[in-house]
């Protein structure tokens, strides 16, 4: 089973339960889903983890819409495997905009969040990137399973401009973490932001204290690239699914631990996308669909992690407009 979150203008976020029913023979996919409303009125960004404990814990953004001043960090949990959720808890709230987040779980247990705060926008509350005003990239975390935070600290992008996380946060071997961010072309340290954000460079940013502080460590995509899921397969391959500038999925892989990738090729139109591993070792892939029907799709790959589009299957196909998906799936316990 795979649980498939995704934000939608309805202002509610629903749990997507999906039952894969393979065929030995002809290796035919079958989903069916479910929802279940997890929270109203928020949602946005939602990224989903399975953590030690054996919970399932949810960050998104609440507070405002896509874009908002008001726009803050909160929580879910489940302990039943998606079946109910804890009321929302606040992760970071300040007094601009805190949004765009990405969740891991450190070696040591820790949750760490990070994300994005701007204040940039005018006196009634309108956003405009040419303002002047303050853009972090912050990471904060929880030693108590998500019960408090810590004080958010700066994570360095000034050498991109301004950076943007996204996504899961991955766990490696060697106990170092791995972060997916985006931004402006690298440049000397200290430059100023241009008024115009292109967001146009997928990076990896890496940890080696328990995601207490981050480098740039690789690049991913560059020229076109922004929101970038992250997945290890069992052989050590990490995946990587770009959004282009042009709407469009991407995809590119590292056999080194993600110091090094290759060129980005093309999957498919939709974005952004996350990726799962499933029990057998194969990667499934879902994404944002901004052609009529708007909605969810999925696609599964082989233990190589290769991809055929033509092989994807609907998840959802209700979305009301464009401005939708932003899936985040978990692999659900063996019932």
């Amino acid at each position: 089973m795979i649980t498939c979150r995704m934000s939608l203008l309805s202002w509610i976020i629903f749990l997507a339960v999906v039952l894969f029913c393979r065929s030995a023979e002809t290796n035919d996919v079958l989903p069916s889903v479910q929802r279940t409303p997890v929270v109203t009125g928020q949602g946005y960004f939602p990224v989903a983890l399975r953590l030690v404990d054996g919970r399932i814990a949810v960050v998104m953004c609440g507070g405002a819409p896509h874009i908002g001043i008001k726009g803050r960090l909160d929580m879910v949990f489940s302990d039943d495997e998606g079946k109910t959720w804890s009321t929302p808890t606040v992760v970071n709230d300040s007094p601009v905009d805190d949004r765009n987040p990405a969740l891991g779980q450190a070696p040591n247990g820790d949750l760490v969040v990070a994300f994005w705060r701007t204040a940039t926008y005018d006196d009634r509350g309108r956003y405009d990137e040419s303002l002047d005003k303050l853009i972090q990239l912050l990471v904060t975390r929880s030693a108590d399973g998500g019960k408090s935070w810590s004080k958010p600290t700066e994570v360095d992008v000034s050498d991109i401009g301004a950076g943007n996380s996204y996504g899961k946060i991955l766990a490696m071997p060697d106990r170092s973490m791995l972060m997916a961010v985006y931004g402006e072309s690298i440049r000397p340290a200290g430059s100023p932001v241009p008024a115009h954000k292109t967001w146009a460079n997928s990076y990896l940013y890496r940890s080696t204290d328990q995601g207490r502080t981050w480098t740039r460590y690789a690049s991913i995509g560059l020229n076109g690239f922004n929101e970038t899921g992250l997945a290890r397969l069992p052989d050590g391959t990490l995946l990587a699914a770009l959004r282009s500038s042009k709407g469009e999925l991407w995809l590119s892989r590292s056999r080194d631990h993600g110091k090094n990738w290759s060129k980005p090729t093309r999957l498919a139109s939709g974005h952004p996308a996350d990726i799962c591993v499933l029990g057998d070792g194969r990667p499934l892939l879902v994404t944002g669909y901004r052609l009529k029907p708007y909605g969810v799709r999925g696609v599964s790959g082989d233990l190589k992690g290769t991809f055929d589009w033509q092989d994807h299957f609907v998840l959802v196909n209700d979305a009301v407009n464009t401005d939708c998906g932003y899936p985040s799936s978990v692999v659900l316990k063996d019932r």
